[in-house]
């Protein structure tokens, strides 16, 4: 256990180290003050008619959608195709390789998770600067609908990770990567039936804790995310393993 938070710390450190990463973050908390406050000052009509909780709302689908999605492909293919082409990929450490593994994938879904929170932050204190109608239950309702996103993200991480170690150039890694999530996301509007069968169709999974809630829905979305972050995950892993020192 010591050795896994050890060496997760050291993939954390890898990702703060780059540049891209630091903007990526640098955008999480200045992105969502600066919408609230083009809202308020500039007197964009069309969003001031929304309640403050709806524009938190599509501020984190923004991010859900676009940006953190991103950041996942960029993270996975530093951490595996890029180590990979530096030959740094499988060191000679006191650690195991699924212990590699996990540290590897704990750094990038933990990083994702200080980017929600960073959001969530920057989003509750320009709300309490702007808006007319800020609450302590919105504060809470918005942090549970953030912390939930952080579920499909991860099972994207987990098939981001899987491409990384399939493609040997880091190029082709986020290009595909990039790709396909635009193909998942549009293929929907030209095949409706594949819709809940595609991982980017549960990003914006929150949803479905607010208003009236389905039981059954629930556990079918919650079973098929598991069973999709293990599919990945086993079949990366087993990938990686099979990787020359």
């Amino acid at each position: 256990m010591n050795t896994l938070l050890a060496s997760s710390c050291n993939e954390l450190q890898k990702l703060m180290a780059k540049k891209v990463t630091r903007l990526f973050l640098v955008t999480s908390a200045l992105l969502p003050f600066l919408i609230k406050l083009l809202v308020h000052k500039l007197f964009i009509t069309d969003w001031m008619a929304l309640p403050a909780e709806n524009i938190n709302f599509s501020v984190l689908d923004l991010f859900v959608s676009i940006f953190l999605p991103i950041f996942c492909f960029i993270a996975a293919t530093d951490l595996f195709t890029g180590e990979a082409e530096r030959g740094t990929l499988i060191q000679v450490r006191p650690i195991s390789r699924i212990e590699l593994f996990l540290s590897k994938t704990l750094a990038i879904c933990l990083f994702l998770g200080i980017q929600l929170l960073t959001v969530w932050l920057s989003l509750m204190i320009s709300s309490a600067l702007f808006d007319q109608f800020f609450s302590t239950s919105m504060m809470f309702t918005s942090l549970g609908a953030f912390l939930l996103s952080l579920v499909p993200l991860i099972v994207l991480t987990a098939m981001a990770i899987l491409l990384a170690l399939v493609v040997n150039s880091s190029v082709i890694a986020i290009s595909s990567m990039i790709v396909l999530y635009l193909v998942m996301v549009f293929l929907p509007y030209v095949l409706p039936n594949v819709l809940y069968l595609l991982p980017t169709s549960y990003l914006d999974w929150y949803m479905q804790w607010l208003g009236n809630m389905s039981f059954r829905w629930l556990i079918q979305t919650v079973t098929y995310l598991c069973s999709t972050f293990a599919l990945f995950f086993s079949t990366g892993y087993y990938i990686f393993n099979k990787k020359e020192v």
